[in-house]
This record gives C-alpha cells, sequence and structure tokens, in this order.
C-alpha cells in the first residue's frame, strides 16, 4: 500500500515539474511584441519607477477610500468591486510603461490583475471586518 502511495505522489511530482513550450519561451529567450524585443528582468530604472509609483498611488488611493468609507449593509463582494473601481484609473500609467519598454500584453495583464487580486483581497478584508462588527454590535442590543 505504502508503495503505490509513493508511486502516486511521486507521478504528482513529475506532472507538476513538466513545462510547455510556452513556459520555455517566457523563460530563456527574447520575446518580441510590436517590433521590439523584450528580455525578462529588463526593465529600465525608469520604468521600475513609474510602476512602484503607479501601485503606491493606487494602494494609496483604495487606503483612503476605505478610510472614507462606512458599512451599511449589502453584498460584501459588490461593495468590494464598487471601491476598487475608483481607483482604477490610477493602474493606467503601469501599463503605459510596460507597452513603451516593449512587455508582451500577457505578461502585462498578469501584472496588473496581480495588483488588482491584492487590494480586492485588503479591501474585501476590510468590509468583512467591518460587517463583522456591524453584526456583533446589533447581536449585543
Amino acid at each position: 500500500m505504502n508503495v503505490h502511495i509513493s508511486w502516486i505522489v511521486f507521478l504528482f511530482f513529475l506532472t507538476g515539474c513538466a513545462t510547455t513550450e510556452d513556459d520555455l519561451v517566457t523563460k530563456s529567450t527574447p520575446v518580441t511584441h510590436q517590433g521590439k524585443s523584450w528580455h525578462p528582468s529588463t526593465l529600465s530604472e525608469q520604468t521600475k519607477e513609474i510602476a512602484l509609483t503607479a501601485s503606491r498611488d493606487y494602494f494609496g488611493c483604495i487606503d483612503r477610500e476605505l478610510n472614507q468609507y462606512h458599512y451599511q449593509g449589502g453584498d460584501s463582494r459588490y461593495e468590494t468591486q464598487a471601491l476598487l473601481r475608483l481607483c482604477e484609473k490610477r493602474l493606467d500609467p503601469i501599463r503605459t510603461a510596460f507597452a513603451s519598454e516593449g512587455v508582451p500584453s500577457r505578461i502585462t495583464n498578469r501584472y496588473m490583475k496581480r495588483k488588482r487580486t491584492q487590494a480586492a483581497r485588503h479591501v474585501l478584508r476590510v468590509i468583512l471586518s467591518m460587517e463583522a462588527r456591524h453584526k456583533a454590535a446589533n447581536a449585543a442590543e
């Protein structure tokens, strides 16, 4: 029985290590996009600074909106999306800077999605804590 489990674990390990041709392209060779050649980890310092500044601005906007937000009930997912939409334009400089560097849109979209997901988790966590405090206060009355 233990031998079978070991083989199953080994096979899962092997399938997790498998790479596709697409993975090999993004990891080892330059990507050509709109006539420009982009190598992973070769962003200019200016582009890195733009991305960092825009990211800080985005998360700062979200924090300011959360400080002004008052929980009034409703679905926390819709409330989270509404708050995120207010600050969405703050990420535009990142897309523009990455496009000027020739970063493929697939990679840019993945980066932008990561930033939005981080923000959504933060906002949802805060709204859910507000909801819990609201329910606890109503239960205590």
